[in-house]
């Protein structure tokens, strides 16, 4: 095993090469890249798509490893709260491709996770992370000053001031570059947010917002 792979890496491997039981899978989130998954109940799904060689690793050990690996992280939560679990919610190997995806109670517990596990190879390179309503995404200073477009539209600009009215849509604030799904239909995103499908891209350095219904 070479000691310079990162924590996740082996994470994803160990389990995939060796089949996972936990969890009851996320149906409407379908990665074929790294991505993130996030719910209007706060919840976030990190997904690990990698490509994989079976002769390469040893299973025992990286399972070992692994398990190792998410006990000491859920040991240190830092919330003492017993009903925060995180889960992995599907792991798969097919045609060269092993797919780890795993479920964190809410965004304090992703980006905990992602400082102690970094992956810089992954994409994602996030510094913040929430997901509210829009009634307490604007308390929290969101969405009010920046520039939106409707989703699929990058010509048709939409006012701040309407998304805020619109009390029954969740708005994901994000600081960083990821690739996000959310589980509604994406209806706006701000300047600099880029939607392929329902795949919504945010750039690098920036704080975005992704409105979904």
């Amino acid at each position: 095993m070479k000691k310079g792979q990162t924590a996740a890496a082996i994470l994803l491997l160990s389990l995939a090469l060796n089949g996972c039981g936990r969890g009851n899978g996320t149906t409407a989130f379908a990665p074929t890249e790294t991505s993130l998954y996030v719910t209007k109940e706060g919840t976030v799904t990190s997904a690990d798509v990698e490509t994989y060689e079976n002769d390469y690793y040893s299973a025992d050990e990286l399972k070992a490893y692994a398990e190792e690996m998410l006990g000491v992280f859920e040991s240190g939560n830092q919330s003492g709260s017993s009903e925060k679990k995180v889960e992995i919610a599907e792991c798969t190997v097919k045609d060269g491709t092993a797919k780890l995806l795993i479920t964190f109670p809410d965004a304090e517990e992703y980006l905990r996770f992602a400082e102690e596990y970094p992956d810089t190879e992954s994409g994602i390179r996030i510094e913040s992370l929430d997901v509210v309503s829009v009634p307490d995404g604007v308390e929290k200073g969101y969405i009010v000053g920046s520039t939106f477009y409707k989703a699929g539209d990058e010509n048709t600009e939409v006012s701040a001031v309407d998304i805020t009215k619109q009390k029954k849509l969740y708005v994901v604030c994000v600081k960083g570059s990821a690739k996000i799904q959310t589980d509604g239909q994406v209806r706006y995103v701000s300047e600099g947010v880029t939607l392929n499908g329902s795949m919504a891209e945010t750039p690098e350095g920036e704080t975005s917002y992704i409105i979904f219904k």
